[in-house]
């Protein structure tokens, strides 16, 4: 954080005009009382181009001396005077001297930014395209550990296939992390005209051509062509010609960009060795010449790496003067926490005087990267580190008129990032720094408000509510807001006191070993064989993927060995320099963006969210390792039933408003009308323990009609020789086949019951939701809907090997396929719930089969990822998704056109609970009526819903349901802790009447409330 006095600069509207005359350090003029001088003309001879800027000055000559800088959004102009001038303005209270005269134009329109904008949101659909396929590759990458993990292997091929794949992480990160940066680059390149791409050396009339072409040419072209053909699909052939184009623009884009970067660093070796290769050598010289420059390049880069560092901390003012920092910094308690400093009273580390200053040294660099007992590295002086923005001169100051509340709070690092003005005309106010420091205050405490009202939201306990309140306001306030605040209060001293300019540099590097070349080698042929080779050994099965892979590893061995900002922190002046030589220049104005665009701060943002993500897959891991898929059906993941209580003898009666349009479904069970209820019913059999599953059909059914859960025929099935060869994927996929005596049956296919399920989840669908998301984000977004489909397509090839891993559905499309093949039934449909759901639409398509699903995840979006893919008219007409309201999992992929919302009673902190089968259950029956069917207890006593009627009477008995249902639960071993919370509830009702009940058929059905 640097403090210091400007130069006055008076400024009037559009116009900004710099004294060039002397100006006190403090601000001050010269006194008016000094003699006037005349007039000198000036001249912009001596205005050099700073390479920050994307193109050179171009000066003119037109009755006065201009020089005009391309801007985004118009042209910067300086205008001189020439000869006897005497339209610009002149300083009448000192010297009479000529100004400079700086003024900015705009000439954008309207739909020029239009036409911009629509270029930049097509790019960064590319751009979010991209980054769903990141996510997707990671996943990939931890299904294929979960499924290591799970192998039956024995021996040590399974473990090293593991590492081997674990260590392939680092590298698909770094490079989809760089892949980020440069589609974040492209985006911001593409609105504001391709100033960027045109300092390639292409040439502006090129790019805008190339561009054109591109964006508007191709897509263009494509519509008119599909019009002229009356092509019905027009739109989606123009998107996905549209799609193609900018995403072969943006390869091209950032191939570009990697090779300058990369030609860049062989030049910055070849300036500091001060060689030159002729133009008459021959090829296999210029090979090896390069080929020597690109090795010493990966020495110098890795020496960097692997030095030794030790981290200063001091206090100095202006003019470099160092002054002693106080003992009491270093010995307070929070400092102590936070860094270990070591006291040292000597030179300064640049050698301008005694300090006492406080080093931090890494535990790497004190005990490995020691010179002084490690002969792998050789000591040196202490040489000064630079950060990337010293290199660039990227200063943003901060004054009177660009102070802003918005930008100090979100600019990353805050005002530590910023140089404050605090003396001049220009300085800030004390009512700005006061704002400052209190809006740091009250943004932080808003956000851990804003947090922790979310978690409240959510009903924790109270003790994790209290601990994770006192997490947060120890380590945001009293770590990091804290410290903030207090380098805040020391500006606002100085701008209060008025005290003379001060500079606060908190941080230096230094470093004060170097390892030695063979030491550097033997880490790059580790790092060569760990995290490129072995991983693509073991990936190489998969040939998309292993050529994927084979990429990256291009991409990040390129930045990692070859990195042009190193050896720019290395030489620390570089930028420096002037250069007049328009060549010159723009080969350094050229590297100057190269090197910001991988060195800012979006490369570490979108490290940082892929680390997070692998973080999050790696507990997955292992939770799945634990959790290995394996459960008996009708328990979840910590082994428990979950019972649901039927009473029979109670009768809930349809709403009398109108009740859902398919509360009985036309094409059900033997063709005649069924109730929705039927089939959320027969979904949750799918989890229950095949003991309770035969006395739960008799409860349900009575004596309406036989049905039983058919086993004979699921063994028969997985025992026939198809199955091994074409069906058994070794998922953990769970179903019954229900058999009725009309000659008709019902697949049931399990939900998430497991780890694994969840994994199988988010492998299906994961690329659907992140474009759901995508196209939730950006504007205009039905207009990318005819390509999401053929986008999570193309993602699935690359993962098309795992995905037979979690391929449930070719089990159930083949038991499906069996059954008509066998024709035992007239009539046969599919249904589930969940997972489950999801799973039935999948295999009701592919078989051409009815499907009913109840709280599924849909597939209009993923339909093409499927093997057989799925036809859109057959979702449409062959499928029935039920989806209860706040329900995250059927928000899932686009719905097909049949579907039933149904209300939920829960809470809206409590929306997980909509996808509780037994509510969903529950509701189906209190709005279309129960009818025949017995009612669950818990739609009274958990889900709140009114007591149903009995049968033998018109009038409901409050108290007669409640007693019965802890008469059933106790009869029926239920859990202790349950009936007797019902048994409360019955006495503290008053109910005395229950002996109707005794004689009342009741059962239990186990429902896992899951999952998701």
């Amino acid at each position: 954080m640097v403090s210091i006095a400007p130069l006055e600069i008076e400024a009037s509207n559009s116009l900004l005009t710099t004294e060039t005359d002397n100006v006190r350090s403090s601000g001050a003029r010269e006194p008016a009382s000094q003699p006037h001088q005349p007039a000198q003309p000036l001249s912009l001879d001596d205005v050099v181009d700073d390479f920050s800027l994307q193109s050179q000055g171009i000066r003119f000559n037109v009755g006065r001396e201009m020089k005009i800088y391309e801007q985004p959004h118009g042209q910067l102009i300086l205008e001189a005077p020439n000869g006897d001038d005497d339209q610009l303005p002149q300083d009448q209270n000192n010297d009479g001297q000529n100004k400079i005269l700086v003024k900015s134009t705009n000439d954008r329109g309207y739909s020029f930014v239009l036409l911009r904008a629509t270029y930049s949101l097509m790019a960064t659909f590319v751009g979010g395209f991209f980054f769903i396929s990141g996510f997707d590759i990671l996943l990939f990458l931890f299904i294929d550990l979960i499924s290591t993990l799970r192998a039956t292997v024995e021996g040590g091929e399974a473990l090293l296939h593991f590492f081997a794949v674990l260590l392939s992480v680092p590298v698909f990160i770094y490079s989809i992390s760089i892949g980020m940066t440069l589609v974040g680059r492209f985006v911001v390149d593409t609105f504001y005209g391709h100033p960027f791409l045109q300092s390639f050396g292409m040439g502006v009339v090129t790019t805008d051509w190339l561009a054109g072409i591109m964006y508007l040419g191709i897509p263009i072209s494509t519509l008119i062509m599909t019009l002229f053909l009356r092509m019905g699909n027009w739109w989606e052939i123009t998107l996905i010609s549209w799609f193609s184009s900018i995403m072969t623009f943006w390869a091209f884009f950032s191939a570009s960009a990697l090779w300058l970067e990369v030609w860049a660093c062989l030049e910055l070796i070849e300036e500091d060795d001060g060689s030159t290769l002729m133009d008459d050598d021959p090829w296999k010289a210029k090979i090896l010449y390069w080929l020597k420059k690109a090795m010493k390049g990966c020495v110098r880069t890795m020496q960097y790496r692997l030095s030794g560092t030790r981290i200063y901390f001091m206090k100095k003012h202006e003019r470099n003067k160092i002054s002693t920092l106080s003992n009491s910094k270093c010995t307070n308690f929070i400092n102590r926490i936070t860094c270990k400093m070591n006291y040292s009273e000597d030179v300064a580390p640049d050698g301008r005087g005694r300090i006492r200053s406080f080093a931090k040294e890494s535990r790497y660099s004190y005990f490995f990267a020691n010179g002084e007992w490690n002969p792998c590295f050789t000591t040196q002086p202490l040489e000064r580190i630079h950060t990337l923005d010293e290199i660039l001169g990227n200063t943003y100051y901060v004054t009177r008129h660009s102070w802003s509340l918005e930008k100090l709070f979100c600019r990353s690092g805050g005002m530590d990032s910023a140089i404050p003005i605090t003396q001049g005309e220009s300085s800030m106010t004390k009512a700005q720094i006061n704002s400052t420091i209190a809006c740091s205050l009250l943004g932080n405490i808003s956000i851990v408000l804003l947090f922790v009202g979310a978690v409240v939201w959510f009903k924790p306990p109270p003790i994790m509510l209290v601990i994770l309140i006192l997490s947060l306001l120890a380590v945001v306030f009293f770590i990091s807001v804290g410290f903030t605040l207090r380098r805040l209060w020391i500006l606002r001293r100085d701008i209060v006191n008025d005290e003379n300019p001060t500079l606060y540099r908190y941080k230096e590097e230094y470093r004060h070993s170097k390892p030695k070349v063979p030491l550097v080698w033997t880490v790059v042929f580790l790092e060569f064989v760990l995290f490129y080779l072995l991983p693509f050994i073991y990936l190489a099965k998969n040939f998309l993927f292993a050529s994927l892979f084979a990429g990256f590893c291009y991409l990040s061995a390129l930045n990692h060995y070859l990195n042009a900002r190193i050896l720019l922190l290395e030489k620390g002046d570089y930028f420096r320099n002037t250069e007049r030589e328009r060549k010159q220049w723009m080969k350094k104005s050229r590297l100057y963006h190269l090197v910001a665009v991988g060195g800012d701060s979006a490369r570490k943002f979108w490290t940082t969210i892929y680390i997070s993500l692998v973080l999050c897959f790696t507990g997955l891991a292992f939770w799945a390792a634990i959790n290995d898929g394996n459960q008996q059906p009708g328990q979840d993941s910590s082994g428990k039933n979950t019972k649901m209580t039927l009473v029979d003898g109670y009768t809930y009666q349809p709403q009398p408003n109108l009740p859902y349009p398919t509360c009985q479904l036309k094409k059900g069970l033997s063709g005649d009308d069924v109730d929705l209820a039927d089939f959320a019913f027969l979904s949750g059999l799918a989890y229950s323990p095949g003991s309770y599953v035969e006395e739960m059909l008799d409860t349900w059914y009575g004596e309406e009609k036989e049905a039983s859960n058919n086993v004979t025929l699921v063994e028969e099935f997985k025992k026939h020789p198809d199955y091994e060869e074409h069906y058994n994927t070794g998922s953990a996929v769970s179903y019954r086949l229900i058999t009725f005596s009309d000659n008709s049956a019902v697949l049931t296919i399990r939900g998430t019951s497991n780890v694994w399920d969840w994994v199988a989840d988010a492998q299906l669908w994961l690329s659907a939701t992140l474009f759901q998301g995508l196209r939730f984000v950006l504007p205009f977004s039905q207009l990318y809907t005819p390509i999401l489909h053929r986008l999570v397509w193309l993602i699935s090839l690359l993962e098309s090997e795992n995905l037979e891993k979690v391929s449930y559905y070719k089990e159930t499309r083949g038991f499906v396929e069996y059954l008509k093949k066998q024709k035992l039934f007239e009539h046969l449909q599919v249904t589930g719930h969940s997972l489950g759901g999801g799973l039935a639409i999948i295999t009701g398509v592919q078989s051409n089969t009815s499907a009913v699903a109840l709280s599924g995840p849909n597939a209009m979006l993923s339909r093409d990822s499927f093997k057989p893919s799925l036809a859109a008219d057959d979702l449409n007409t062959l499928t029935f998704n039920v989806i209860p309201a706040m329900d995250p999992v059927p928000m899932v992929d686009d719905k097909a056109t049949l579907y039933q919302n149904i209300k939920c009673t829960a809470e809206a902190s409590d929306f997980i609970s909509c996808h509780d089968l037994t509510r969903s259950l529950c509701e189906l029956q209190y709005t279309c009526g129960s009818g025949n069917r017995p009612v669950p207890c818990e739609c009274v006593l958990k889900y709140g819903y009114p007591e149903p009627s009995q049968k033998t009477r018109g009038t409901t008995q409050q108290t007669a349901f409640i007693q019965t249902c802890a008469d059933t639960c106790s009869k029926a071993g239920g859990s202790t802790e349950k009936c007797g919370r019902w048994k409360t509830e019955a006495n503290k009702l008053g109910a005395q009447e229950g002996g109707s009940a005794s004689n009342s058929k009741n059962g239990d059905m186990f429902n896992e409330v899951d999952d998701g």
